[in-house]
């Protein structure tokens, strides 16, 4: 406990899946955490269980990136730690794609995930003890192999590996660190439509789960807060541009 004592964060995308989990293990270890979101009513809820602050926002938008920047710098005097969590998923074959659907997912996982950079980098440099912070950003299995139907999300988790990459180099020598965090198969609400059409959502589950080398699904604040944390303490100093799997091992082979 105590591993995020002093730290202010932001988690973007916290009213649920795995921002409500970061933000649960952010908590846990000490950090003052604002989540924010586009579903107040959710969000609100999650902030009031989880003891944290709220500030709705739509990530695509630069105009909102500077109000909560602002609001957070202003309120508690630096930011340490941000997690470009908000995204979305949508699968269709290339050919099938529609632009509409394409561009919503590259606004939302990329441009969101740029946007976060961009002002979190400019925040960080003006903290009172000289400039330092860890910008954690998520990106996916899927932005590290492609998959049938992969078309928007794979494009789109393929280029926050490599933005975190370039954020990471450009600021090595401040003291700013940028890393992405590459979930597997997580239980999160994005699981529920398959379950639900399934018609039996244990044997979905169980099912999915034989796909994984460790045969289990990860959770969101075991698995991808507990990485989070550790990205966002003191014990990561010597670690950026890295690419943090959390699968289970489903990169690297089929079970046996």
């Amino acid at each position: 406990m105590g591993r995020l004592d002093g730290k202010i964060a932001v988690i973007t995308g916290g009213a649920s899946g795995l921002g409500a989990g970061t933000a649960q293990r952010f908590v846990e270890e000490g950090a003052t955490v604002t989540i924010t979101d586009i579903q107040h009513e959710l969000a609100t809820e999650t902030a009031e269980t989880l003891g944290c602050s709220y500030i709705h926002q739509n990530v695509v938008s630069e105009t909102e990136w500077e109000a909560v920047i602002a609001k957070i710098v202003g309120q508690y005097g630096r930011l340490d730690v941000l997690v470009n969590n908000a995204g979305v998923f949508a699968t269709a074959p290339v050919d099938e794609m529609t632009i509409d659907v394409w561009q919503r997912v590259m606004d939302i996982n990329v441009t969101g995930v740029f946007l976060g950079c961009k002002h979190g980098i400019r925040a960080m440099k003006n903290n009172p003890d000289g400039a330092s912070g860890s910008i954690i950003n998520l990106s996916s299995v899927s932005g590290l192999r492609s998959q049938p139907g992969g078309t928007a999300y794979n494009a789109s988790k393929g280029a926050v590996r490599l933005l975190t990459k370039t954020v990471a180099l450009e600021n090595a020598s401040i003291g700013i660190r940028c890393n992405s965090i590459h979930p597997g198969i997580i239980e999160t609400p994005i699981l529920d439509p398959v379950y639900a059409a399934s018609g039996d959502p244990a044997a979905a589950r169980a099912g999915i789960a034989s796909t994984i080398p460790m045969k289990d699904l990860g959770e969101p604040a075991r698995d991808i807060g507990n990485m989070a944390v550790y990205l966002g303490s003191d014990e990561s100093v010597y670690v950026t541009g890295a690419e943090m799997v959390v699968d289970g091992g489903l990169t690297i082979g089929l079970p046996s």
